[in-house]
């Protein structure tokens, strides 16, 4: 989210810079798709499919740890 731009040149945001490599999309990984550069994922993470839950009226997430 950080990389969506602000209509307001003046606005300084912090981008948040992923490491890591993009997985395939032919071959994704066990678990959540997005642990590999996911700076919190545990083993959880790696065994399991998060749900797509709803945190928030029309805000839905797939994530164990929406919350970090």
């Amino acid at each position: 989210l950080s990389a969506i731009p602000v209509p307001d040149p003046t606005v300084k945001k912090k981008k948040i810079i992923l490491s890591g490599e993009v997985p395939s999309p032919a071959n994704p990984p066990t678990g959540c798709t997005f642990h590999p550069r996911c700076p919190y994922a545990d083993e959880k993470c790696r065994r399991e499919l998060p749900r797509l839950t709803e945190v928030k009226k029309e805000h839905l997430v797939a994530c164990w740890y929406p919350l970090k």
